[in-house]
């Protein structure tokens, strides 16, 4: 095709040279040159391209040819190659196929062999049911029995070594710390009561109080809901309520109208009037102190109010407003102690019982009450759990809510700061004696709650439970001491079992 095109091109180039020499006459002036000469001149021209021609059409055909050469042979090398790759193919399909062969037979062995170890395996169950004289069932349960013992001693021997590590470690370090926090944060041992009393000068004043048929006593107790006791005792007017807040205004108004020396039911309503505002400003005083000392000076006025009603409720007779000071500043010595944070501390130590200045109003314990109280006011999840789970019937979320239930069980454990009642004494006693027979059923001998409720020894029946098993029992009598019961500072879990061979000398 290449040479077709080349020698086409020469013809056409050399016809268009000859016609121009023909027709150049029309445009140039070559009358005087002969035809014959144009002739020429044009076949030489002619006779020059075609030789030209010729000789491309020549080199062409040689490029092609060495071209076309080069494509068999590189044809013939991906043939060689194709046929290769085909026999090395076929090769492979073969070996496929002997390997499939010999894995259908293998398999077919193997399915044999299992079914031969289904049927020796069932006879060997039946030999050994019969040599036993145990049904399958009956093993499973055996051997389940033992792996419950092992487990049961190997428990008891992991609770004893980490017992032992955690004491090891820890113990010197904790006492170091707990020590320095108490030598450091040493407070007045003050025990509240539910009265106050007035001093006064002259026992006439008594009758002025009582006033005529006792219209003035009635008064002041029905406007302030306190009780009035006015008896033998000299030189003193007892008021006695509950409600610490009550109590005060009370105080304060009594005060103001024995100095007054009028009284009568008007003068009465007015001294309650002035004594609620100056309670109302020394309120809001006592909530700026405290949180000034939890270093919280945006607090919401809300807030403010509630934890400065503290300092008017008492709890086991200790002031709320002293407990919840010295609580701030135990949390804040353990907390910088330890490394943790010791804002979030203080801010828990402040409303971790703000809850208790609102339970003559809401039927619930005081510190979900504190929880529901700081969610109201919008605080933290974290500062909301450290208030809330320093009973620990909440799990603590961090290490600063563990810290608020230590310093809660430092400052209401110390000698002193609280006082109990005969009758909540017995109570907090005989549960702690109920828990443990209730956990321990028919193991449980004797049960003895000694040093105040702070230790309670437990004896077994030695018969009836081993050394490994009183391990697991003492744990798990702490454990439901801990979630069940309420109490300050801790208590002491003390197993004994003790067995005795008796005989008689005659």
């Amino acid at each position: 095709m290449e040479l077709l095109i080349g020698g086409i091109a020469a013809l056409v180039g050399g016809i268009g040279v000859l016609l121009y020499l023909k027709f150049a006459r029309n445009w140039v002036s070559i009358d005087n040159i002969p035809e014959d000469e144009i002739n020429k001149a044009a076949n030489k021209i002619i006779g020059k391209k075609l030789s030209e021609a010729e000789k491309e059409i020549e080199d062409t055909k040689k490029r092609a040819e060495e071209r076309l050469r080069v494509l068999r042979k590189e044809a013939e090398g991906h043939e060689e190659m194709l046929l290769e790759r085909e026999k090395k193919l076929n090769q492979r399909t073969k070996m496929f196929d002997k390997k499939s062969e010999e894995f259908d037979k293998s398999s077919e062995a193997v399915k044999k062999m299992q079914r031969g170890l289904e049927k020796t395996r069932f006879t060997l169950k039946e030999e050994l049911e019969r040599i036993s004289g145990l049904t399958q069932q009956e093993a499973q349960e055996k051997l389940m029995s033992q792996v419950d013992e092992d487990i049961k001693d190997y428990e008891a021997q992991e609770i004893r070594k980490a017992e032992k590590r955690a004491e090891e470690v820890s113990e010197e370090r904790a006492k170091e710390i707990l020590v320095e926090s108490m030598q450091r944060i040493a407070t007045d041992y003050v025990g509240e009561t539910t009265t106050s009393t007035i001093k006064i000068d002259d026992d006439k004043v008594k009758g002025r109080v009582i006033g005529k048929e006792g219209r003035n006593i009635r008064a002041f107790e029905k406007l302030t809901g306190v009780d009035v006791i006015v008896d033998e005792s000299p030189n003193t007017i007892a008021l006695s309520s509950f409600d610490p807040l009550r109590r005060e205004i009370a105080s304060v108004a009594l005060s103001k109208l024995i100095r007054d020396g009028r009284i009568h039911p008007s003068s009465i309503e007015e001294a309650i009037r002035k004594a609620k505002n100056e309670i109302s400003i020394e309120i809001k005083k006592n909530g700026q102190i405290l949180a000034e000392e939890a270093g919280w000076p945006g607090i919401e006025i809300g807030l403010l109010k509630l934890i400065g009603k503290m300092k008017y409720r008492t709890s086991y007779g200790q002031s709320l407003m002293s407990h919840t000071i010295e609580m701030m500043r135990l949390g804040e010595v353990l907390a910088a102690e330890i490394g943790a944070d010791v804002d979030l501390v203080k801010r828990a130590c402040l409303l971790h019982d703000v809850g208790k200045v609102l339970t003559h109003r809401i039927d619930s314990p005081h510190h979900h009450i504190s929880g529901q109280i700081a969610r109201k006011y919008g605080l933290d999840d974290k500062l909301v759990n450290a208030i809330e789970a320093h009973h620990l019937d909440i799990e603590p979320q961090s290490v600063e809510a563990v810290l608020i239930y230590i310093a809660d069980a430092i400052s209401g454990a110390r000698p002193g700061a609280r006082k109990d009642s005969y009758e909540q004494y017995i109570q907090r006693i005989e549960a702690l004696e109920n828990v443990a027979k209730d956990v321990g059923g028919d193991k449980i001998d004797e049960v003895f709650a000694i040093r105040a409720g702070r230790e309670l020894r437990v004896i077994v029946k030695p018969n009836l439970i081993s050394d490994d098993d009183m391990t697991v029992l003492a744990k798990d009598l702490a454990e439901t001491i801990e979630k069940t019961q309420n109490y300050p500072g801790n208590v002491e879990v003390t197993l004994i079992r003790e067995t005795r061979a008796v005989e008689i000398a005659k």
